[in-house]
């Protein structure tokens, strides 16, 4: 398995789960939030351009997800154009997006935007999606933008910058953090200019927070860098993986059933924990947490199926079978047999 194989395994399934959660994780409740989430990145976006936008640019979006902040932008652009590993995620996006005629949205192959043409675009922006791209796959967009972008043309993207922080390369949806200077290396690298109409310095970029958008230039002058056209996936074999969350996206899925069982979605809350154990069957307070809401909602067969699978698979974790025999206790109240029920399960 490649890189992009990984990665839109990963996020098609994030996608068929709850794809607002994972693209606006603190705004995900309902349309009209979600809408409002996207209309304020959108008017960060231009606020940052300082009014040197023109409504005939042509406009590409890195990570658009559903279109969050493609549907906003409509008004201000000609054409716009995003692009996403996931063909969920796109698919949700032809449906999110269908009043808008001047937008269209591609699945890519999540390392490349070789679908595209030289020099084409006025602007490429992207939010919230490179922090959880590996660093090898963050500078093949850089040569990629810097290929797709006019001369001069500009490149707003998000990053938290600080202490260095990575994770490893089949990891999804860890988050990357990076060093102003090694931001600025692979800036300067591959064609970009960090200074605009006022030069940014080190202190600009060491006080941005980990939401703002960085504004950098396409240079000119350096359009005889390599084209990038000729990524190959062969760069990003990973060999065989597990399908085992990491520790981020565990408690990301974790986070999403607490908050909707305390919404009173309760149903979702279980659907997601069953997402979690079915990857992660050694994810112990997992198994125990689904056990647990499916006592709290009265589906007490589910609860002792579930429980059974738990000592299948651990038979050594005496706090499954302690649970279990408790469950049975307390159930032998009650008009149905507990070991029929528990054997028939």
């Amino acid at each position: 398995m490649n890189l992009s194989e990984k990665m839109k395994r990963d996020w098609d399934r994030r996608a068929q789960h709850h794809a607002r959660f994972w693209i606006a994780t603190e705004d995900y409740h309902s349309e009209k939030i979600f809408t409002r989430s996207g209309e304020a990145t959108a008017h960060s976006l231009l606020r940052k351009l300082h009014g040197r936008h023109a409504r005939s640019w042509r406009v590409m979006d890195i990570g658009c997800g559903i279109g969050r902040v493609l549907k906003p932008l409509a008004p201000y652009f000609t054409e716009l154009i995003g692009v996403d590993v996931s063909s969920e995620m796109i698919a949700q996006s032809k449906i999110w997006l269908a009043e808008h005629p001047n937008i269209a949205t591609h699945e890519t192959s999540g390392v490349d935007l070789q679908d595209f043409p030289d020099h084409y675009f006025d602007l490429v922006y992207s939010y919230v999606a490179f922090q959880h791209m590996p660093r090898p796959v963050f500078e093949c967009y850089l040569k990629e933008v810097h290929r797709i972008l006019k001369p001069h043309g500009y490149f707003l993207f998000q990053l938290p910058l600080g202490p260095f922080l990575d994770t490893c390369a089949e990891d999804t949806i860890g988050i990357r953090r990076y060093t102003v200077l090694e931001l600025c290396e692979k800036l300067h690298r591959n064609g970009f200019l960090m200074n605009l109409a006022s030069p940014y310095s080190t202190k600009d970029l060491t006080q941005a927070q980990d939401h703002d958008f960085i504004m950098t230039i396409n240079n000119e002058k350096n359009f005889a860098l390599p084209a990038g056209k000729s990524t190959s996936l062969e760069c990003f074999e990973l060999g065989p993986i597990s399908d085992a969350f990491s520790s981020f996206e565990l408690q990301m899925y974790s986070h999403f059933a607490d908050r909707r069982f305390a919404e009173g979605q309760t149903q979702e809350a279980i659907k997601t924990l069953q997402i979690l154990v079915e990857h992660n069957p050694h994810h112990l307070s997992g198994w125990l947490h689904l056990a647990t809401l499916f006592v709290e909602t009265g589906q007490i067969h589910q609860a002792l199926s579930t429980l059974s699978k738990l000592k299948s698979l651990h038979p050594r974790y005496e706090k499954a079978h302690h649970t279990f025999q408790q469950l049975l206790t307390k159930f032998s109240s009650t008009s149905v047999d507990p070991v029929e029920s528990a054997c028939s399960l």
